[in-house]
């Protein structure tokens, strides 16, 4: 993985968070998948008011790559809920 800006699991979840909560998204929650899907971010957080679901989406992905450096397929393995 040579995207990784962080060494661990643990310090991306954290400023994945951190930024997300900065940038105004509540109820936040940013994990990693387990089993094969090990590398896999998962972003878990309410929209802002107004706000869809595909662009809420979108500015969250647009976070995420930013802090973390990830890139390529699958908008980096980052799935947003």
């Amino acid at each position: 993985m040579t995207w990784r800006n962080h060494k661990t699991h643990r310090e991306e979840s954290k400023a994945v968070k951190d930024a997300l909560l900065k940038a105004g998204f509540a109820n936040v929650r940013v994990g990693h998948d387990r089993g094969t899907a090990w590398a896999w971010l998962k972003i878990h957080c309410d929209g802002k008011p107004e706000q869809s679901f595909q662009d809420k989406r979108a500015e969250v992905l647009q976070i995420a790559k930013a802090v973390t450096g990830r890139h390529g397929d699958y908008d980096g393995e980052i799935s947003v809920y």
